[in-house]
């Protein structure tokens, strides 16, 4: 037996499996973990550089590999749907105030029994902050960043479970800003008006901002373009991106860590682009880019005064750089 041919059905399978027991609520596919588990595929090309694709040894080798990622995700949804019996999600009294913000039941759906509530949250903004790290981390949700703000950082959220959360460490002229959506729930519609997280944030125009994002299964849409990045990582699992980046600096660096996911860059005409991909099986739409050696760039990289520079890794992404004027 190939093991092409093995592991191409053994995906087709496990996939098909996944999807299945999502359909029938056997239990709950956490696409975030299962994106964890893209260095399979590492020791998976690795046997195939080794042994060879028809020896029967690289076979074993692909047949066992899928039957662990199978095990871990079987377990690994076993072990949350026992946590979400046990705790709905950790209240922290403490933090109590600036957690839940404003909060105020909207609806109440007798058919789904689930309480939809709106939450609004502020980190003021300091005169004296001049830079700032921003830490973005959810699960399941629509994440939308767009607008500016007076403050540091505005969070809007409606929600039909779960809480955001701002902290802010540090007084300084360079603090760290921390952004959470925690909080569990099977079975999580998406594309339900009626059974989605929604999660809209704002930010200071005036800061130099590093930003780190990291959620789960879920849809991003960030405008980036009225404030100043200097550097930006992208963590993602299964989900649908879209990042609009500006010219406010001279040179902005960006990262990208991802697996199942499909994610969009725009970036300004007038700035010169260079990407760089890092990882295999990915499906790549770069409009107007060159490829000069290991590298995807824009005509005017060399000469623009402001670059951006994307650096993707991962696999299994659909990969996607778009240029606006």
């Amino acid at each position: 037996m190939n093991s092409k041919n093995a592991f191409a059905g053994g995906l087709l399978i496990f996939i098909g499996f996944l999807f299945l027991g999502m359909e029938f609520n056997w239990f709950h596919v956490d696409w975030h973990f299962i994106s964890r588990l893209w260095p399979l595929l590492l020791v998976y090309w690795g046997a195939n550089k080794y042994f060879g694709k028809s020896n029967e040894t690289t076979s074993i080798i692909t047949v066992i590999l899928l039957c662990l990622a199978l095990s871990f995700t079987f377990f690994h949804s076993c072990k949350n749907r026992v946590n979400d019996k046990i705790e709905w999600f950790d209240h922290d009294d403490e933090d109590e105030e600036k957690s839940f913000g404003d909060i105020k039941p909207e609806e109440d759906n007798e058919d789904r029994k689930e309480i939809f509530t709106s939450q609004k949250i502020v980190e003021e903004m300091n005169p004296a902050i001049k830079k700032a790290t921003f830490n973005f981390e959810g699960g399941a949700a629509k994440f939308e960043i767009n607008g500016s703000s007076n403050e540091l950082v505005e969070a809007n959220a409606d929600l039909n479970f779960g809480k955001i959360a701002l902290k802010k460490v540090g007084e300084g002229d360079n603090p760290l800003v921390n952004f959470s959506l925690s909080g569990k729930k099977n079975n999580i519609e998406l594309d339900s008006d009626n059974a989605s997280n929604k999660v809209s944030v704002k930010l200071n125009p005036t800061v130099l901002w590093n930003m780190n994002f990291e959620f789960g299964a879920g849809k991003a849409d960030f405008d980036l373009s009225p404030y100043k990045v200097e550097k930006l990582k992208v963590t993602t699992g299964v989900t649908e991106t879209d990042i609009k980046l500006g010219d406010k600096v001279k040179d902005l660096n960006v990262e990208v860590e991802s697996g199942l996911t499909s994610i969009e860059f725009q970036v300004p005409e007038k700035s010169g682009c260079r990407i760089k991909i890092d990882g295999g099986l990915n499906n790549k739409h770069f409009e107007e880019f060159v490829k000069v050696g290991d590298y995807w760039e824009t005509p005017n990289y060399a000469k623009a005064s402001n670059k951006i520079n994307i650096t993707f890794s991962g696999g299994l992404q659909e990969l996607s750089v778009k240029r606006y004027e």
